[in-house]
């Protein structure tokens, strides 16, 4: 939603003047045999259409391409028209606004016409595809929302598993005493830490993909999705590593370079994670 009105918002100019010059060329005259159809293929992009009168009260019913809706005639109007200031060519366009039906970004273009205003309401999305501005095809975007859903929930599901396997591993620790409590505790700690990881990522998937789909890329979302999900592995490698050093301390002395080792590769990741962030955060505030 962000990335289209962004994209509106850099060719306003070149959007308004095409809306200007279809509008213009519109016959008035012809809006009454035309507007519940032909004005919906001769305006790209245009959603819905109707007449208020001179006292600020709609005059027709709202004009959809799919049919009409007389529910609110006579409504007040004054709301929409109180505070607008007409251009020279008697035109009103308004900023993007989110429309309250479908929750998409919209537009409206208000007319003035003798003692009547023609209002028309533009999807946003719809009508800077029809001016080439962006390209997308609706068939895919829900082929790709849907595969998003199955990975989601895939991940979350694995999540779970996780933490059954965790609070399988400490229940088996109760009942059998004569296992290794510590390793026991570790990994039942690392299948936890894991857990909440990889069901981090399985929200962030669906929260941004499927249920509250954005396209903006403003907040560097995937570079914070990233970030945490490393902190969530760097944790279960160091939750690890300090298992090994506790098994080996205990048993031969002579392996204690392995640990050394992985110690020393968590801390190489550690290290460019912080170097990550710091740019991150660094082109963060240039921009």
């Amino acid at each position: 939603m962000k990335e289209t009105i962004v994209i509106y918002k850099k060719h306003r100019v070149f959007i308004e003047n095409s809306l200007t010059s279809m509008i213009g060329n519109l016959d008035k005259s012809q809006y009454e045999t035309i507007k519940e159809k032909s004005i919906f293929t001769l305006m790209p992009g245009l959603k819905a259409t109707y007449k208020i009168n001179a006292n600020y009260k709609q005059s027709t019913p709202i004009y959809m391409e799919e049919g009409s809706d007389s529910s609110y005639v006579g409504l007040d109007k004054t709301y929409l028209l109180g505070r607008v200031q007409f251009r020279d060519d008697n035109i009103y366009i308004s900023n993007a606004y989110v429309n309250s039906r479908s929750g998409t970004p919209f537009i409206t273009i208000v007319e003035h016409v003798d003692t009547e205003y023609v209002v028309y309401d533009f999807e946003l999305y719809k009508l800077l595809k029809e001016l080439s501005l962006i390209q997308g095809h609706e068939r895919f975007g829900e082929y790709t929302r849907y595969a998003y859903g199955v990975f989601g929930f895939m991940l979350a599901g694995f999540s779970g598993a996780l933490v059954f396997y965790a609070i399988y591993i400490a229940g088996s620790l109760i009942i059998e005493q004569d296992r290794d409590i510590l390793a026991g505790l570790f990994r039942s700690i690392i299948a936890l830490t894991l857990g909440l990881a990889i069901f981090d990522l399985s929200k962030t998937i669906l929260e941004h993909e499927v249920f509250y789909k954005s396209l903006s890329r403003d907040n560097n979302l995937e570079n914070r999705l990233l970030a945490r999900f490393l902190t969530s592995i760097i944790i279960a490698l160091s939750i690890e590593s300090l298992m090994v050093v506790f098994k080996i301390a205990l048993s031969d002395y002579s392996k204690m370079i392995y640990a050394f080792y992985l110690i020393s590769a968590v801390g190489i990741m550690i290290a460019a994670l912080s170097l990550f962030i710091f740019i991150m955060r660094y082109q963060g505030h240039k921009s």
